[in-house]
């Protein structure tokens, strides 16, 4: 029995159109550029995906290798006698830190074609160190793909020693708004907000992953109570976007962090002013030398590291002829992310009322050093001070010298005068209720209580019609998202709000299709400029070439202003 010629060919056409497709198997291959190496060798770790797309790939952890570079890719495509073969590999650097032999094992990988097994690999390591062997780094334990971070400067202190915190987001995601995020309140501590260039995300690279981080804030804190403290809460709320019209909500927090706050190893002295590092104390006369009644300046500077705004003022011994002013404050801190320094000066004005020589004692400030964990003490020398007679015009001594600070007296005391014109008071023959400003006060009252009333009223009847509400204010809430910096993501969202509010639809009921045939129904002409608006919206989203915001904002605003007078 024979087959007619005719399915015989058929029977060949089948045959040759499976050949193509059996001869494009896919398979992940692994590929080093030497097998033999030694100790601290930097190798390429080539991974060949054949006809085949990986869905998700990091960096390849493998033991006695430490990542340092890559992927970089490269792609080809080949046909062949009607056979198409394609070919991606990514390449990865990798140095050497096994001291025998690094095997790579066979490794599963999602691809479009399923999951495919990959070849294992051995390498062997001779003897002997290499002398180019890379500097290790120590990286965070980043494993989560959104997550916030508390990071101190230091996890012990003494009581008032400072530390800096940073609070930091990290984040794997492209397409992430940061919509609101917690900074916790500091219990037990005093804090200095430490000002920092505007927050923008910065790569970097953690344990083989990139990561965006921003840091949010930076913290100067001073421990006020001693005991252990945990920080928590630093709280994130964001908003993953899809695509244009789709997104999630998403949340992230921190882990918790645990500060220790030690009491002084000793007691403090009396004369104590805190916990400082390196703090020298001064003082200064403006003179040394100057006549009765004439004013001098004695200045005490700190210099040091440390809260230097919780510094007093100073209890001085003056004599007891010196009549001596409230002290005048002048600080000259800086606040970095290395802490709080500079210095605190206090100027006091003080007047000598009898001559004479005087002499102001030292000056001496305690502090406790947290680097040296005891009390330091800074002296500053005493001072001294001549006081000499006033010389009269006539070359004598004047007489107007006091032996003791005197009070001022009042001597003189200004007499009211009698006024002699007619006032303005009414007389007695005249009732009050007769003057127009009396009427107009009695009504105050009665026209202020309606007009309460009456807005209390239209308040609760806009709260009742919470959809009405938002109809009227679209518009007004359409230009006020406008004048904020503009993006095609604010601009797009702003006109998604506009078209529910004024729609009174809800996210769900938002499509291009929707929108264009319900204002088609009322306008036209409506229907088709919100078509095209939204066209717009679209390409400056995922085309090629960016337009002019401004202009699109310009025309969205004139489009909504003519909807308002479309559909009211």
């Amino acid at each position: 029995m024979t087959f007619p010629r005719t399915r015989l060919v058929l029977a060949w056409a089948f045959l040759a159109s499976w050949m193509p497709a059996l001869a494009q198997e896919a398979s992940v291959d692994v590929t080093v550029n030497a097998t033999s190496v030694s100790q601290g060798d930097l190798i390429r770790i080539t991974l060949s995906f054949v006809n085949c797309k990986v869905k998700e790939l990091d960096p390849p952890q493998i033991q006695g290798l430490d990542w340092r570079m890559g992927p970089s890719t490269s792609s080809n495509t080949q046909w062949i006698n009607g056979v198409t073969t394609s070919n991606q590999q990514y390449t990865y650097g990798y140095a050497v830190t096994a001291a025998k032999e690094v095997r790579i094992p066979a490794m599963t990988w999602k691809t479009n074609r399923g999951t495919l097994k990959s070849n294992a690999v051995r390498i062997v390591v001779e003897s002997g160190t290499s002398q180019n062997i890379p500097s290790q780094t120590k990286t965070k334990a980043v494993q989560r793909d959104l997550v916030t971070a508390i990071e101190p400067s230091k996890r012990t202190v003494y009581l008032g020693e400072p530390l800096v915190l940073t609070y930091k987001i990290y984040n794997r995601y492209t397409n992430l708004d940061v919509r609101n995020y917690d900074i916790p309140e500091l219990e037990g501590f005093w804090k200095e907000t430490v000002q920092t260039p505007d927050a923008r995300w910065e790569p970097q690279l953690i344990n083989g992953k990139r990561y965006n981080v921003v840091t949010v804030r930076q913290i100067v804190a001073f421990p006020q109570q001693t005991g252990t403290f945990t920080l928590r809460d630093f709280d994130l709320t964001g908003y993953l976007r899809i695509n244009f019209f789709e997104g999630r909500d998403i949340q992230a927090t921190c882990d918790p962090v645990t500060i220790e706050v030690l009491p002084l190893p000793e007691a403090a002295p009396r004369n104590s002013v805190g916990t400082f590092s390196s703090l020298n104390v001064t003082q200064t006369l403006s003179a040394d030398s100057i006549s009765t009644n004439e004013a001098v300046t004695l200045e005490i500077t700190y210099k040091g590291s440390g809260n230097l705004k919780f510094l007093r003022e100073p209890q001085l011994a003056w004599p007891s002829e010196f009549e001596v002013f409230e002290a005048e404050v002048t600080d000259k801190i800086a606040l970095s992310a290395r802490g709080e320094s500079g210095s605190r000066t206090f100027k006091f004005v003080a007047i000598p009322r009898a001559p004479g020589d005087y002499a102001l004692p030292p000056f001496e400030a305690v502090s406790f050093d947290p680097l040296t964990g005891t009390h330091v003490a800074s002296v500053a020398p005493g001072l001294k001070v001549h006081v000499g007679k006033i010389t009269g015009a006539d070359g004598g001594t004047a007489s107007m010298t006091f032996t003791h600070q005197q009070d001022v007296q009042v001597l003189t005391q200004d007499v009211r005068h009698i006024l002699t014109s007619s006032s303005r008071f009414l007389p007695r023959y005249r009732p009050p209720w007769t003057t127009w400003t009396f009427a107009l006060g009695m009504l105050v009252a009665p026209l202020t209580f309606a007009g309460g009333t009456l807005r209390r009223r239209r308040r609760t009847l806009a709260e009742a019609d919470v959809r009405g509400t938002r109809n009227r204010r679209a518009l007004r809430a359409l230009k006020a998202s406008l004048k904020q910096e503009l993006t095609i993501e604010v601009v797009g969202e702003t006109m998604e709000q506009y078209l529910m509010a004024k729609l009174g639809w809800e996210r769900s009921q938002l499509t291009r299709d929707a929108v264009r045939t319900y204002l088609q129904g009322q306008d036209p002409t409506l229907g088709a400029s919100w078509d095209d608006i939204w066209a717009a919206c679209e390409m400056q989203r995922y085309g090629a070439s960016q337009g002019n915001l401004n202009a699109l904002a310009t025309e969205l605003i004139a489009l909504a202003e003519t909807t308002e007078s479309t559909l009211s």
